[in-house]
Order: structure tokens, then sequence, then C-alpha cells
């Protein structure tokens, strides 16, 4: 059976917890969410990713649209100004 919950039916039914389980629950919701940040900050890229990637930018040198070392130099140094 499936049944939906709203966030505050969630926190309700939590409420008769003791201090000490709610702090276990926290730190253990806690813990698996940063797991499932790292999981998705780490996904690889496929192979066909980094193959469409490397067309477009071909395509994009062949068409002539690229930039300078100085170009590029500058657009970081702009948009990190620390950098200077």
């Amino acid at each position: 059976m499936n049944a939906t919950l709203s966030m505050e039916s969630i926190l309700q039914m939590l409420q008769p917890l003791s201090a000490a389980n709610k702090r276990w629950l926290g730190e253990k919701l806690i813990e698996k969410s940063h797991e499932e940040e790292e999981e998705e900050r780490l996904t690889p890229y496929t192979m066909e990713q980094i193959n469409a990637w490397i067309d477009e930018s071909e395509a994009d040198f062949a068409a002539g649209r690229y930039l300078t070392a100085e170009e590029a130099d500058r657009e970081v140094r702009e948009a990190l100004p620390w950098l200077k």
C-alpha cells in the first residue's frame, strides 16, 4: 500500500519520540542526504556525453567560434575577481 504524507503529517507522527530518538533520526537523515548529494555530484559522464562535447567543440572551432587565450583569461578574471 502506498500512501502520500505531507511533511507536517510526518513531523506530527514523530512528536512522541524521545529527544534522543529525534536526534538520532535527524542525524541519520542528514547523513543520508549527504550520501545522496555526493552520489549525484560524482555521477560519471557517459562516453556519449563526452563525445558529444568534443564534437560540439570541434564544430565551434571549425566555424571560428572560439576564444583566444587572452579572452578566456579576461572572462575568468571577471568571473573570479579574487584571482587578480
